[in-house]
Order: C-alpha cells, then sequence, then structure tokens
C-alpha cells in the first residue's frame, strides 16, 4: 500500500529478496527455465520482481541463453515465394528483408529448408 491507503497496480511487484524464495519454487523455476520457458514466461507467474528471478536462477547454477530476437509472422506470400524454387536471399529481396530475418521467418511457418545451391526438392518424392 501506498501513503495514501491505495493498493499498487498490477504492474507493481513485490520487494522479495532471492533468500526469501522457498527452495522448491527456485528448483520449478529452473526446471521450468531448462525446459525452454523464458525469462518472461516465467516472470508472469513469479511474485517478485525481474532481478530477483534472475539472481534465483544463478543461484541455482543456471547458465542463461542469448536473448533471441522476436521474429515477425512471415508475410503472405513469403513462404510460396521459397517453395516456387527461389533462395532465402531472393525470397527475402522480393519482400524487403534480409537472410537471416527470412530464414527466421521461414523455419517459424515450418518450412524444411533446401540445403545450399540445391534445386528445390520435388514434392512427389
Amino acid at each position: 500500500m501506498n501513503e495514501a491507503g491505495e493498493e499498487h497496480g498490477p504492474n507493481r511487484r513485490a520487494h522479495r529478496l532471492p533468500a526469501e524464495v522457498p527452495a522448491d519454487e527456485a528448483a520449478e523455476l529452473k526446471r521450468r527455465y531448462l525446459a525452454g520457458d523464458t525469462l518472461s514466461t516465467l516472470l508472469a507467474d513469479f511474485d517478485g520482481s525481474y532481478r530477483t528471478l534472475r539472481l534465483v536462477l544463478q543461484n541455482q547454477g543456471v547458465k542463461f541463453r542469448p536473448p533471441q530476437p522476436i521474429t515477425p509472422p512471415a508475410p503472405p506470400g513469403l513462404v510460396e515465394t521459397y517453395r516456387s524454387g527461389k533462395s532465402i536471399i531472393e525470397t527475402g529481396k522480393a519482400f524487403g528483408l534480409g537472410r537471416d530475418i527470412t530464414k527466421r521467418m521461414l523455419l517459424e511457418a515450418g518450412v524444411e529448408l533446401r540445403g545450399r545451391g540445391r534445386p528445390p526438392r520435388s514434392r512427389d518424392h
């Protein structure tokens, strides 16, 4: 509560020290992070600050993954352009995108990428 007796807003996290997090909760946070949950996902369920969450995981011996860029969804036609036989670079250029973001968009869309310099696979084989 603040001086006026009002509750803190929903975005305000409780001030909680890493030592106040029970061992079973810390172990569950570690298990979830190692299983692939992001820090943001864990924070949504955690009663504490981002800093506290990181410290709890650090104290559990967790090695943090590098942050991954958020990949926007592929624009309409991108997947079809790639599947028509164009390279990742050619596909990206057609949509004003670079190679890396085009590749990530294709992978996020579930496309199986061809090897470098290989012709497109026939759908019959």
